[in-house]
Protein backbone atom coordinates (compact mmCIF):
# COMPACT_ATOMS: atom_id res chain seq x y z
CA UNK A 1 0.00 0.00 0.00
CA UNK A 2 1.23 3.78 -0.76
CA UNK A 3 2.11 5.41 2.16
CA UNK A 4 0.32 8.12 2.66
CA UNK A 5 1.40 11.93 2.06
CA UNK A 6 2.65 14.03 5.64
CA UNK A 7 0.51 16.91 6.50
CA UNK A 8 3.44 18.72 6.19
CA UNK A 9 4.03 18.08 2.52
CA UNK A 10 0.38 19.89 1.65
CA UNK A 11 1.00 22.92 -0.19
CA UNK A 12 1.22 25.92 1.78
CA UNK A 13 -0.79 28.13 -0.12
CA UNK A 14 -3.55 25.74 0.68
CA UNK A 15 -2.86 25.67 4.02
CA UNK A 16 -2.85 29.67 4.08
CA UNK A 17 -6.23 29.66 2.59
CA UNK A 18 -7.68 26.92 5.05
CA UNK A 19 -6.08 29.24 7.78
CA UNK A 20 -8.05 32.18 6.75
CA UNK A 21 -11.31 30.27 7.26
CA UNK A 22 -10.50 29.09 10.67
CA UNK A 23 -11.94 32.00 12.90
CA UNK A 24 -11.25 31.22 16.61
CA UNK A 25 -7.71 32.16 17.57
CA UNK A 26 -7.60 28.81 19.42
CA UNK A 27 -7.92 26.94 16.50
CA UNK A 28 -4.92 28.40 14.75
CA UNK A 29 -2.87 28.13 17.39
CA UNK A 30 -3.46 24.18 17.69
CA UNK A 31 -3.25 24.17 13.80
CA UNK A 32 0.18 26.08 13.65
CA UNK A 33 1.53 23.07 16.61
CA UNK A 34 1.36 20.29 13.73
CA UNK A 35 4.38 20.80 12.01
CA UNK A 36 6.83 23.77 10.83
CA UNK A 37 4.88 24.35 7.59
CA UNK A 38 1.47 24.87 9.32
CA UNK A 39 3.67 27.55 11.73
CA UNK A 40 4.97 29.59 8.44
CA UNK A 41 1.06 29.44 7.29
CA UNK A 42 -0.07 30.93 9.98
CA UNK A 43 2.38 33.99 9.54
CA UNK A 44 1.05 33.84 6.01
CA UNK A 45 -2.67 33.97 7.29
CA UNK A 46 -4.89 37.18 7.34
CA UNK A 47 -4.62 38.73 11.28
CA UNK A 48 -7.82 37.90 13.14
CA UNK A 49 -8.53 41.16 13.82
CA UNK A 50 -12.35 41.28 15.03
CA UNK A 51 -12.18 37.78 17.29
CA UNK A 52 -15.13 37.15 19.54
CA UNK A 53 -14.97 36.33 23.57
CA UNK A 54 -15.04 32.70 24.13
CA UNK A 55 -16.54 31.39 27.16
CA UNK A 56 -14.80 29.80 29.95
CA UNK A 57 -17.29 27.43 31.33
CA UNK A 58 -16.02 26.09 34.72
CA UNK A 59 -17.51 22.48 35.09
CA UNK A 60 -16.85 20.21 38.85
CA UNK A 61 -13.37 19.73 38.61
CA UNK A 62 -11.81 21.66 35.63
CA UNK A 63 -12.03 24.77 33.59
CA UNK A 64 -13.09 24.86 29.89
CA UNK A 65 -13.36 27.22 27.35
CA UNK A 66 -16.41 27.10 24.35
CA UNK A 67 -15.57 29.66 21.66
CA UNK A 68 -18.82 30.60 19.29
CA UNK A 69 -16.99 31.03 16.22
CA UNK A 70 -15.83 27.17 16.38
CA UNK A 71 -19.70 26.06 17.25
CA UNK A 72 -19.63 26.19 20.76
CA UNK A 73 -16.49 23.17 20.71
CA UNK A 74 -15.20 23.16 23.50
CA UNK A 75 -11.16 23.60 24.27
CA UNK A 76 -9.74 22.19 27.44
CA UNK A 77 -7.71 25.04 29.29
CA UNK A 78 -7.70 25.79 32.20
CA UNK A 79 -7.59 24.87 36.04
CA UNK A 80 -7.78 25.38 39.29
CA UNK A 81 -9.15 29.74 40.42
CA UNK A 82 -12.59 31.65 40.78
CA UNK A 83 -12.54 33.81 38.16
CA UNK A 84 -14.19 37.60 38.48
CA UNK A 85 -13.81 39.25 35.09
CA UNK A 86 -11.37 39.61 32.64
CA UNK A 87 -9.98 41.93 30.30
CA UNK A 88 -8.40 42.07 26.33
CA UNK A 89 -5.24 39.98 25.03
CA UNK A 90 -6.29 37.04 27.11
CA UNK A 91 -6.03 38.55 31.22
CA UNK A 92 -8.31 37.22 33.61
CA UNK A 93 -8.99 38.59 36.98
CA UNK A 94 -8.76 35.09 39.19
CA UNK A 95 -8.48 34.29 43.40
CA UNK A 96 -6.18 31.19 43.61
CA UNK A 97 -7.40 30.58 47.36
CA UNK A 98 -10.73 31.43 46.24
CA UNK A 99 -11.60 34.37 48.39
CA UNK A 100 -7.73 35.61 48.15
CA UNK A 101 -4.68 35.12 46.49
CA UNK A 102 -5.69 37.79 44.05
CA UNK A 103 -4.00 38.20 40.58
CA UNK A 104 -4.77 38.93 37.00
CA UNK A 105 -3.43 36.58 34.80
CA UNK A 106 -2.77 36.67 31.83
CA UNK A 107 -3.42 32.64 30.01
CA UNK A 108 -1.23 32.91 26.50
CA UNK A 109 1.72 34.56 28.11
CA UNK A 110 1.66 33.38 32.02
CA UNK A 111 2.62 36.88 33.18
CA UNK A 112 0.67 37.79 36.54
CA UNK A 113 0.33 40.99 38.43
CA UNK A 114 -0.70 40.70 42.48
CA UNK A 115 -3.94 42.24 43.28
CA UNK A 116 -4.94 43.29 47.07
CA UNK A 117 -6.33 40.98 49.30
CA UNK A 118 -7.26 43.68 51.94
CA UNK A 119 -8.40 46.85 51.83
CA UNK A 120 -8.68 49.77 54.36
CA UNK A 121 -11.86 52.12 55.15
CA UNK A 122 -10.46 55.77 54.68
CA UNK A 123 -13.05 57.17 57.06
CA UNK A 124 -12.68 54.35 60.21
CA UNK A 125 -9.12 54.11 59.31
CA UNK A 126 -9.71 50.20 59.91
CA UNK A 127 -8.31 47.39 57.83
CA UNK A 128 -10.34 44.35 56.44
CA UNK A 129 -9.61 41.30 54.58
CA UNK A 130 -11.55 41.61 51.02
CA UNK A 131 -12.84 39.54 48.67
CA UNK A 132 -13.22 41.14 45.01
CA UNK A 133 -16.30 40.06 43.09
CA UNK A 134 -16.04 42.24 39.86
CA UNK A 135 -13.04 44.90 38.70
CA UNK A 136 -11.82 47.21 36.01
CA UNK A 137 -8.65 48.72 34.83
CA UNK A 138 -7.61 51.94 33.01
CA UNK A 139 -5.51 50.79 30.39
CA UNK A 140 -3.89 47.35 29.33
CA UNK A 141 -1.71 45.80 32.72
CA UNK A 142 1.66 46.82 30.73
CA UNK A 143 1.21 50.35 31.22
CA UNK A 144 0.61 50.15 35.11
CA UNK A 145 -2.69 50.66 35.26
CA UNK A 146 -5.16 52.33 38.35
CA UNK A 147 -8.19 49.82 39.00
CA UNK A 148 -11.83 50.01 40.95
CA UNK A 149 -13.95 46.78 41.69
CA UNK A 150 -16.64 46.26 43.89
CA UNK A 151 -15.80 44.01 46.70
CA UNK A 152 -17.13 42.27 49.77
CA UNK A 153 -15.85 42.64 53.28
CA UNK A 154 -16.82 42.26 56.93
CA UNK A 155 -16.69 45.44 59.06
CA UNK A 156 -16.50 42.70 62.33
CA UNK A 157 -16.70 39.32 63.34
CA UNK A 158 -20.45 38.81 63.46
CA UNK A 159 -21.54 41.51 60.94
CA UNK A 160 -22.91 40.98 57.80
CA UNK A 161 -20.72 41.20 54.94
CA UNK A 162 -21.05 44.34 53.53
CA UNK A 163 -20.19 45.56 49.64
CA UNK A 164 -18.21 48.54 48.49
CA UNK A 165 -16.67 50.59 46.03
CA UNK A 166 -12.59 50.00 46.26
CA UNK A 167 -9.80 51.61 44.24
CA UNK A 168 -5.87 50.42 43.84
CA UNK A 169 -3.02 50.95 41.60
CA UNK A 170 -1.00 48.29 39.99
CA UNK A 171 1.58 46.59 42.93
CA UNK A 172 -0.67 47.94 45.53
CA UNK A 173 -0.85 45.49 48.66
CA UNK A 174 -3.76 47.34 49.98
CA UNK A 175 -6.91 48.60 48.29
CA UNK A 176 -8.94 51.66 49.44
CA UNK A 177 -12.50 52.35 50.35
CA UNK A 178 -15.10 54.88 51.61
CA UNK A 179 -13.63 57.57 49.63
CA UNK A 180 -16.58 59.14 48.32
CA UNK A 181 -17.79 61.96 50.81
CA UNK A 182 -21.20 61.60 50.94
CA UNK A 183 -22.11 58.99 48.20
CA UNK A 184 -25.44 57.87 48.83
CA UNK A 185 -26.37 54.36 50.68
CA UNK A 186 -29.23 52.12 51.02
CA UNK A 187 -31.17 49.58 49.43
CA UNK A 188 -30.96 50.53 45.44
CA UNK A 189 -27.76 52.02 45.82
CA UNK A 190 -25.44 48.50 46.01
CA UNK A 191 -22.91 48.52 42.90
CA UNK A 192 -23.90 46.21 40.59
CA UNK A 193 -21.28 46.84 37.34
CA UNK A 194 -18.40 48.47 37.06
CA UNK A 195 -16.45 50.04 33.43
CA UNK A 196 -13.79 52.29 32.46
CA UNK A 197 -15.48 54.96 30.28
CA UNK A 198 -13.49 57.83 28.83
CA UNK A 199 -11.20 58.25 31.79
CA UNK A 200 -13.45 57.80 34.70
CA UNK A 201 -14.39 54.50 36.09
CA UNK A 202 -18.49 54.12 36.25
CA UNK A 203 -20.26 52.07 38.96
CA UNK A 204 -23.67 51.27 38.06
CA UNK A 205 -25.98 50.65 40.81
CA UNK A 206 -28.98 48.41 41.54
CA UNK A 207 -31.28 51.54 41.31
CA UNK A 208 -29.97 52.54 37.50
CA UNK A 209 -28.04 55.21 38.74
CA UNK A 210 -24.50 55.66 37.66
CA UNK A 211 -21.24 57.17 40.05
CA UNK A 212 -18.54 58.94 38.13
CA UNK A 213 -15.33 58.24 39.89
CA UNK A 214 -11.66 59.77 38.57
CA UNK A 215 -9.08 58.57 41.10
CA UNK A 216 -6.17 60.95 41.73
CA UNK A 217 -2.95 60.12 43.91
CA UNK A 218 -0.91 63.06 45.33
CA UNK A 219 1.83 62.86 46.85
CA UNK A 220 2.62 64.31 50.95
CA UNK A 221 5.28 64.24 53.72
CA UNK A 222 3.67 60.70 54.43
CA UNK A 223 3.61 59.20 50.68
CA UNK A 224 0.45 58.80 48.63
CA UNK A 225 -2.99 60.13 49.34
CA UNK A 226 -5.96 58.65 47.24
CA UNK A 227 -8.42 61.24 46.24
CA UNK A 228 -11.50 60.28 44.34
CA UNK A 229 -13.59 63.26 42.80
CA UNK A 230 -17.06 61.53 41.99
CA UNK A 231 -20.32 62.71 40.40
CA UNK A 232 -23.84 61.06 40.37
CA UNK A 233 -26.16 60.67 37.64
CA UNK A 234 -29.34 59.77 38.63
CA UNK A 235 -31.74 57.37 37.04
CA UNK A 236 -34.81 59.11 38.49
CA UNK A 237 -37.56 56.66 36.33
CA UNK A 238 -35.92 53.41 36.96
CA UNK A 239 -38.51 52.81 40.50
CA UNK A 240 -41.26 53.83 37.24
CA UNK A 241 -39.47 51.00 34.72
CA UNK A 242 -39.16 48.28 37.63
CA UNK A 243 -43.16 48.74 38.25
CA UNK A 244 -43.53 48.08 34.67
CA UNK A 245 -42.35 44.85 34.19
CA UNK A 246 -45.33 43.05 34.00
CA UNK A 247 -46.04 44.66 30.97
CA UNK A 248 -43.03 42.30 29.25
CA UNK A 249 -44.32 38.75 29.08
CA UNK A 250 -42.62 36.44 31.42
CA UNK A 251 -40.67 39.63 32.64
CA UNK A 252 -41.82 40.13 36.72
CA UNK A 253 -38.24 40.62 37.92
CA UNK A 254 -34.79 42.10 36.86
CA UNK A 255 -32.09 39.76 36.84
CA UNK A 256 -28.84 42.09 36.56
CA UNK A 257 -27.77 45.27 35.15
CA UNK A 258 -24.46 45.69 33.00
CA UNK A 259 -22.60 49.08 31.09
CA UNK A 260 -21.42 48.40 27.95
CA UNK A 261 -19.61 50.64 25.85
CA UNK A 262 -21.09 50.63 22.06
CA UNK A 263 -20.71 52.37 18.76
CA UNK A 264 -19.14 55.45 20.93
CA UNK A 265 -22.13 55.67 23.29
CA UNK A 266 -22.94 54.29 26.80
CA UNK A 267 -25.41 51.32 27.26
CA UNK A 268 -27.03 49.91 30.65
CA UNK A 269 -28.20 46.19 29.42
CA UNK A 270 -31.55 45.37 31.87
CA UNK A 271 -31.64 41.65 32.37
CA UNK A 272 -35.23 39.75 32.84
CA UNK A 273 -37.20 36.80 34.20
CA UNK A 274 -40.06 36.03 35.10
CA UNK A 275 -39.37 35.25 38.65
CA UNK A 276 -36.07 35.17 41.30
CA UNK A 277 -35.18 31.25 40.34
CA UNK A 278 -36.55 31.66 36.69
CA UNK A 279 -33.88 31.14 33.82
CA UNK A 280 -33.55 34.72 31.72
CA UNK A 281 -36.41 35.47 29.48
CA UNK A 282 -35.51 39.07 27.55
CA UNK A 283 -33.42 41.87 27.99
CA UNK A 284 -34.22 45.48 27.49
CA UNK A 285 -31.08 48.26 26.19
CA UNK A 286 -30.87 51.71 26.92
CA UNK A 287 -28.47 54.23 25.86
CA UNK A 288 -27.03 57.85 26.46
CA UNK A 289 -25.06 59.83 24.41
CA UNK A 290 -21.09 60.50 25.15
CA UNK A 291 -21.84 64.28 25.59
CA UNK A 292 -23.83 63.15 28.14
CA UNK A 293 -20.78 62.16 30.83
CA UNK A 294 -20.46 64.89 33.03
CA UNK A 295 -16.58 64.84 34.18
CA UNK A 296 -16.21 64.81 38.10
CA UNK A 297 -13.32 67.62 37.91
CA UNK A 298 -16.70 70.22 35.72
CA UNK A 299 -17.72 72.43 38.19
CA UNK A 300 -19.66 73.61 35.76
CA UNK A 301 -23.27 75.22 37.12
CA UNK A 302 -25.09 74.29 33.60
CA UNK A 303 -23.44 70.57 34.14
CA UNK A 304 -24.17 70.44 37.40
CA UNK A 305 -27.93 71.28 37.15
CA UNK A 306 -28.34 68.60 33.98
CA UNK A 307 -26.87 66.18 36.50
CA UNK A 308 -29.56 66.68 38.81
CA UNK A 309 -32.36 66.40 35.96
CA UNK A 310 -30.43 63.66 33.59
CA UNK A 311 -31.89 60.60 32.69
CA UNK A 312 -31.78 57.26 30.34
CA UNK A 313 -32.81 57.52 27.23
CA UNK A 314 -35.71 55.25 25.57
CA UNK A 315 -34.62 52.04 24.53
CA UNK A 316 -31.72 51.32 22.31
CA UNK A 317 -32.32 50.07 18.57
CA UNK A 318 -29.92 47.32 17.30
CA UNK A 319 -29.05 47.76 14.53
CA UNK A 320 -27.10 44.60 14.21
CA UNK A 321 -24.90 44.42 17.09
CA UNK A 322 -23.61 41.29 19.28
CA UNK A 323 -22.79 41.81 22.69
CA UNK A 324 -21.76 40.36 25.63
CA UNK A 325 -22.83 41.42 29.06
CA UNK A 326 -20.55 40.14 32.00
CA UNK A 327 -19.62 42.27 34.79
CA UNK A 328 -16.30 44.57 34.63
CA UNK A 329 -16.34 42.94 31.53
CA UNK A 330 -19.26 43.30 28.86
CA UNK A 331 -18.02 43.66 25.16
CA UNK A 332 -19.85 45.38 22.11
CA UNK A 333 -19.21 44.12 18.18
CA UNK A 334 -20.74 44.61 14.89
CA UNK A 335 -22.36 41.79 12.84
CA UNK A 336 -20.92 42.99 10.10
CA UNK A 337 -17.94 41.73 10.74
CA UNK A 338 -19.27 38.02 11.24
CA UNK A 339 -20.53 36.89 8.15
CA UNK A 340 -23.43 34.29 9.16
CA UNK A 341 -24.01 35.48 12.63
CA UNK A 342 -26.91 37.36 13.88
CA UNK A 343 -27.39 40.13 16.34
CA UNK A 344 -27.89 39.60 19.74
CA UNK A 345 -27.07 39.25 23.77
CA UNK A 346 -24.80 37.09 24.85
CA UNK A 347 -24.73 36.01 28.58
CA UNK A 348 -23.06 33.94 31.33
CA UNK A 349 -25.01 32.83 34.83
CA UNK A 350 -23.46 35.30 36.95
CA UNK A 351 -25.96 34.18 39.85
CA UNK A 352 -23.13 33.85 42.41
CA UNK A 353 -22.90 37.53 42.41
CA UNK A 354 -25.16 38.19 45.05
CA UNK A 355 -24.48 35.65 47.35
CA UNK A 356 -21.38 36.23 49.35
CA UNK A 357 -21.15 33.54 52.18
CA UNK A 358 -21.08 31.01 49.04
CA UNK A 359 -17.37 31.35 48.01
CA UNK A 360 -16.59 30.85 51.70
CA UNK A 361 -18.23 27.30 52.21
CA UNK A 362 -15.91 23.91 51.93
CA UNK A 363 -15.38 22.47 48.17
CA UNK A 364 -18.84 20.75 48.04
CA UNK A 365 -21.12 23.53 49.72
CA UNK A 366 -20.10 26.03 46.83
CA UNK A 367 -22.67 25.78 43.73
CA UNK A 368 -22.08 28.17 41.47
CA UNK A 369 -24.69 28.08 38.67
CA UNK A 370 -24.31 27.19 35.50
CA UNK A 371 -27.25 26.46 33.75
CA UNK A 372 -28.52 29.91 32.79
CA UNK A 373 -25.98 30.96 29.82
CA UNK A 374 -27.28 31.28 26.12
CA UNK A 375 -28.43 33.96 23.47
CA UNK A 376 -31.09 36.18 23.77
CA UNK A 377 -32.21 37.13 19.90
CA UNK A 378 -34.32 40.58 19.54
CA UNK A 379 -37.58 40.77 17.39
CA UNK A 380 -37.20 39.75 13.30
CA UNK A 381 -39.80 40.68 11.59
CA UNK A 382 -42.91 38.24 12.90
CA UNK A 383 -40.56 36.49 14.86
CA UNK A 384 -40.87 38.00 18.53
CA UNK A 385 -37.63 37.42 20.28
CA UNK A 386 -36.92 34.90 22.26
CA UNK A 387 -34.07 33.07 24.69
CA UNK A 388 -31.81 30.04 23.38
CA UNK A 389 -30.20 28.50 26.29
CA UNK A 390 -26.67 26.60 25.53
CA UNK A 391 -26.36 24.62 28.86
CA UNK A 392 -29.78 24.03 30.68
CA UNK A 393 -29.04 20.91 32.58
CA UNK A 394 -25.25 21.69 32.97
CA UNK A 395 -24.41 21.20 36.76
CA UNK A 396 -22.98 23.67 38.95
CA UNK A 397 -19.32 24.40 39.25
CA UNK A 398 -17.27 24.35 42.79
CA UNK A 399 -14.94 26.43 41.16
CA UNK A 400 -16.39 29.43 39.53
CA UNK A 401 -18.74 30.91 38.18
CA UNK A 402 -18.46 31.37 34.27
CA UNK A 403 -16.64 34.41 32.21
CA UNK A 404 -15.55 35.56 29.09
CA UNK A 405 -12.05 34.94 27.74
CA UNK A 406 -11.62 37.94 25.26
CA UNK A 407 -8.93 38.15 22.88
Amino acid sequence: MAVPPRWANLNIDLVTEIMNRVPCAIDRTRMAAVCQAWLAAVARAERLTFQLPSLLFPPADANDVYCYLSGCREHNMLAGPRYFGSYDDGWFFVAYGHTCGHRLLNIRTGDSHALPDILVDHVAHEIHSMVILAAAISCPPEFAPCAAGIVSYQPELDAPRRRHLAFWRQGDEVAVCNVLPGAPVGPGWEPEDVVYYRRNFLFLTQGGHILVCNPLYENDDSGNILLVPWKLMPFPEWSFFRDCMWEYPGSAVVRACYLVESRASLDMVVRLAAHDHAPTSSFKVFYMDPIDIIEPGDDDEEADEYLRTWNWFGENAWGGRMLFVGRGCSRSYEVREYPGLKDGIFFLDDRSFYDDEMMFGRVNERQYPCSDIGRWSPPEGPLPSHVELYFPERVPSYNSPPAWLLH
